[in-house]
């Protein structure tokens, strides 16, 4: 007579049995968020009081077993993040008439029924991203007017938008369309018509329209993310009005003017995305204020002036591809958070200031914290980074990126040595700058780092060997500086062993380059930290000086051992070729003058 059975966030693994039909009293069943495998059981579809289905978060596969579409008192079924396939039909939905919650997101699901099909229930929930849904827009979709979740991102939609949908979504709170390829305007979705919404996400659309006075039409608009669309227009005053924001990424459309001093007024602010648009001008000071941003990406813009002295916790930092001036500011040091920053394609000049060792969330000992928002558990920030010679797209795993890149700027003064304190970096690019002194000596103390370019400066003197305990060095450039001596080997370089890796440095030798190091360069080599190596080969020297001189001695005591020595001697040489004939007599000559001293 079971009637209530939770057993989420465990760790339980195996098959779910099939004796599921027993259970006839049995109304909630919640198995979600453990490491359960194989198929769902046919059974399940005897439950017939069941009213919660929870799966979600296994390791469920195979198909749905159309079963399920027995279960008439079902208000809520969620099989979301499973690893489960094949075709969902009218079969598997034809009774379910009570069914309110409808949540098959991250699977690899088809959702395939007829234009025609009317469902028999009224969602307030769907969630179906990830599942195969268009090419069409669903048109089942038109008979709902209970949607307060709609959740289907990344289902395969190519089609214009329908006339019919924003009635559809008059009281919806959650709409997320992204990674479709929906073409149309913007107010064709959402606008007057969708004033209570909290969340909207319709990133990676081919969407039009001017956004100008967009958030103008909304109450309580929390998270909004358009970017990767044809967007356009200048914001105006009414973005800061909606002091509810706390996540806005406008980037990669065509919005242009000057920053709007008006979104300083978000004081929730913590995520703020206008990269790759078109606006201009200088960045106000009030954005220090914004006590909450964490995550901030202006890059590939036209921005000028000076960096603004941020002082805050800031994790992410991106202010590449603009035209700020000066030097870049101290005050970032602040940021004990920080664990991206990119002011790389600048015009800043100055050195690269000192503190920034004080970055204590990428030293060794620090721990993976929390971003600025706890939406990314959920939801994520798309972002480009250059590294390791091509632009990589990171979402979900940007919180796992350490990095920093000065590059393509006018940087002047040495490498600071509190650099290689960042234990945690994955990625230092400070190529194309006007950097001079050493490379630093413990470089390979940042034993995480995957990528090394300090290409084109005017760094000198030699390779550090610590440079060959960089384990996971999978792409290294020091080409274009003055840098000299042998080239480090071993570990990890042994497989870096392009030659454009070293390329304009004349004064360097030893492989992977053809020009060989001279003994002299292989002892100014062998100078840093090489003193017992220099030491084992002056006592091999020594040694086999008083080893010749013992032998010596006792061939002149020993008059038969010394008449045997030259026979023998004589031997070899007659069965020696002519040219290694000539080297034994002349050693043979050497000893005797040896022996006559």
């Amino acid at each position: 007579h079971l009637k209530y059975l939770y057993l989420g966030w465990n760790n339980f693994i195996g098959h779910l049995p099939s004796q599921f039909g027993d259970f006839k009293d049995l109304e909630i069943l919640d198995l979600g968020s453990n490491l359960i495998s194989g198929p769902i059981p046919a059974t399940v579809g005897q439950l017939s009081s069941l009213r919660s289905l929870s799966l979600n978060g296994n390791n469920l596969s195979g198909i749905i077993p159309e079963s399920i579409g027995q279960l008439s008192n079902l208000e809520d079924l969620d099989f979301h993040n499973n690893r489960l396939d094949g075709v969902v039909n009218e079969l598997h939905l034809a009774n379910l008439t009570n069914l309110i919650f409808f949540e098959l997101s991250l699977n690899k699901l088809v959702i395939n029924v007829s234009a025609s099909w009317v469902p028999p229930f009224q969602l307030v929930a769907i969630h179906l991203s990830s599942c195969k849904v268009g090419p069409k827009f669903p048109n089942w979709l038109r008979t709902q007017r209970n949607i307060l979740f709609l959740h289907m991102s990344n289902a395969g939609i190519t089609a214009e938008i329908p006339h019919w949908l924003p009635d559809v979504l008059n009281i919806t709170r959650e709409l997320h369309l992204s990674s479709n390829m929906l073409r149309g305007n913007i107010f064709e979705i959402v606008g007057k018509n969708t004033p209570r919404l909290y969340q909207l996400s319709l990133f990676g659309n081919n969407l039009s329209g001017d956004i100008s006075n967009f958030t103008c039409m909304f109450d309580g608009l929390v998270y909004l993310d358009l970017s990767k669309n044809q967007l356009s227009g200048r914001l105006s005053p009414c973005w800061g009005l909606q002091n509810t924001l706390n996540w806005i990424s406008l980037g990669d459309n065509k919005l242009n003017g000057r920053f709007p001093n008006y979104l300083c007024e978000l004081k929730n602010l913590q995520v703020l995305g206008l990269h790759k648009n078109g606006l201009n001008g200088v960045l106000p000071k009030c954005l220090i204020g914004l006590s909450y941003l964490g995550i901030l990406d202006l890059s590939d813009n036209l921005f000028t002036g000076r960096i603004p002295p941020f002082t805050r916790g800031f994790k992410v930092i991106n202010l590449e591809r603009n035209y700020f001036t000066g030097d870049i500011p101290w005050q970032l040091c602040h940021n004990s958070k920080l664990q991206y920053l990119s002011l790389a394609h600048n015009n800043l000049s100055g050195g690269i200031p000192p503190c920034f060792s004080d970055f204590s969330h990428m030293w060794a000992n620090s721990s993976f914290g929390s971003y600025p928002t706890d939406y990314w558990r959920t939801l994520f920030f798309v972002m480009v980074v250059n590294i390791k010679g091509i632009s990589l797209e990171f979402t979900t795993s940007l919180q796992y990126l350490f990095s920093i890149d000065l590059s393509s700027n006018a940087l002047e003064g040495q490498i600071p040595k509190g650099l290689t304190r960042l234990v945690q970096l994955q990625n230092l690019n400070l190529s194309r700058n006007k950097l001079i002194g050493k490379i630093p000596l413990d470089i390979g103390n940042l034993r995480y780092l995957e990528s090394l370019d300090l290409s084109n400066n005017k760094l000198l003197g030699e390779i550090p060997r610590s440079i060959s305990n960089l384990y996971f060095l999978s792409r290294l450039d020091l080409s274009f500086n003055n840098l000299s001596g042998p080239i480090p080997s071993g570990n990890q370089l042994s497989t870096l062993d392009d030659q454009l890796v070293y390329r304009g440095n004349h004064a360097l030798c030893g492989a992977p380059l053809l020009k060989v190091c001279s003994r002299d360069e292989n002892n100014e080599g062998d100078s840093e930290g090489g003193f017992v190596v220099n030491w084992f080969y002056s006592g091999l020297g020594s040694g086999f000086a008083v080893a010749l001189m013992g032998l010596c001695g006792i061939l002149h005591v020993n008059r038969s051992w010394r008449i045997y020595y030259f026979r023998m001697v004589d031997r070899t040489i007659e069965k020696l070729s002519i040219g290694r004939m000539i080297t034994m007599l002349w050693f043979k000559r050497a000893f005797q003058l040896q022996l006559r001293k």
